[in-house]
């Protein structure tokens, strides 16, 4: 990459920033809702994660029927497998932590 091209790409990245904080500005709920949404993400993907691992690790299934089963595609379930360490031992506890849980 030529020293033009860095420029011009670093022109493009401040425009998107400003862009972005103006738009933050203007709709600042929205912005908010964005937010929530992402960590209503971040939690669903740590209970497939959960999951994934319990059926990987305790009943030992492999990655396609975990995907299967979870209705996730192939490389989403092992990119949570990776992501994720078990924090739970059997899918009974996940489904409590659930019920229970003062996050949902």
């Amino acid at each position: 990459m030529t020293i033009k091209e860095q420029k011009q790409r670093k022109i493009k990245l401040a425009k998107y920033i400003q862009q972005l904080d103006e738009f933050n500005w203007h709709h600042p709920a929205q912005a908010n809702e964005m937010a929530d949404s992402q960590y209503e993400r971040d939690k669903t993907n740590y209970y497939t994660a959960q999951m994934a691992l319990v059926l990987k690790n305790n009943y030992e299934m492999s990655y396609n029927n975990i995907d299967y089963i979870l209705q996730i595609s192939v490389k989403h379930g092992f990119d949570l497998i990776k992501k994720y360490k078990q924090d739970f031992s059997s899918l009974e506890e996940i489904q409590e932590a659930l019920e229970n849980g003062e996050d949902w």
